[in-house]
């Protein structure tokens, strides 16, 4: 779960600058963004990679069908 005064701080930036051109709707569906967004950055972080970890190589081999 990401740290709520982070979300408060981006959320009250983003209200301050673009507050005036939506609605409250809009800004509640920007908050529930910005939880989304810094929780899966928070996931992100929590992964321990070492200098030389390489990226995942997905495989997909193709049938005949294709």
């Amino acid at each position: 779960m990401p740290n709520n005064s982070e979300v408060e701080i981006l959320f009250t930036l983003i209200e301050t600058r673009y507050g005036d051109r939506v609605t409250v709707e809009e800004l509640e569906e920007v908050r529930k963004g910005l939880v989304a967004i810094l929780d899966a950055a928070t996931t992100m972080r929590a992964v321990k990679l070492e200098n030389g970890d390489e990226p995942h190589q997905f495989f997909k081999p193709r049938g005949d069908g294709e």
